[in-house]
């Protein structure tokens, strides 16, 4: 069933079943089939298909965000395992952006430490885009950043606090008499 919600997930990020198919490297038919032996497994339809396009029904849309967390877990449990399995130590890896060095994060890390002492922590530091690529290569396991882009369904996005954000104007400057900014 593994294999069938890869396709599908291709199926729903590629747009067309001829499109993931060739991504996938099989034939657009057998595609077709895993993503049916799928629906018919988990007794619901998940794709409505009109002529050559499809539109995720309801209960498609739910599955697709939550087989995304659930490959990643998965994935990541796959991982930990060949890792244990090596002798390899756990590293909590950790992205946060450059220059951000908030009470809260110093604090978070203080007492993860203290809690778990025989855990080491990498952290390393960039802009949105070096975190984002750390994050998808899979080079660390979290990333702390303010939101710059719309959140994808690739991850698991939490929102920890929410900031207001304000500047100063010196009452001779033109902007200043604007009522927004």
């Amino acid at each position: 069933m593994l294999k069938q919600i890869r396709y599908f997930q291709t199926v729903v990020r590629a747009g067309s079943f001829s499109k993931a198919a060739e991504q996938c490297y099989i034939s657009q038919s057998a595609i077709s089939q895993q993503v049916q032996t799928l629906e018919r497994e988990l007794g619901v339809t998940l794709l409505k298909r009109e002529n050559r396009r499809f539109s995720l029904t309801p209960a498609g849309e739910h599955f697709y965000r939550q087989s995304i967390l659930l490959m990643a877990d998965f994935d990541r449990l796959c991982k930990e395992t060949k890792r244990i399995a090596q002798g390899e130590d756990f590293v909590l890896r950790i992205g946060y952006i450059k220059g951000y060095g908030g009470a809260e994060f110093q604090r978070a890390v203080a007492e993860f430490t203290e809690k778990y002492p025989d855990i080491p922590i990498d952290m390393k530091n960039g802009n949105h885009e070096d975190l984002y690529e750390l994050l998808r290569g899979g080079q660390v396991d979290l990333v702390l950043n303010d939101q710059r882009r719309a959140f994808s369904d690739e991850y698991v996005n939490t929102i920890l606090t929410v900031i207001s954000c304000h500047i100063e104007i010196s009452a001779r400057n033109p902007i200043a008499g604007l009522e927004y900014v």
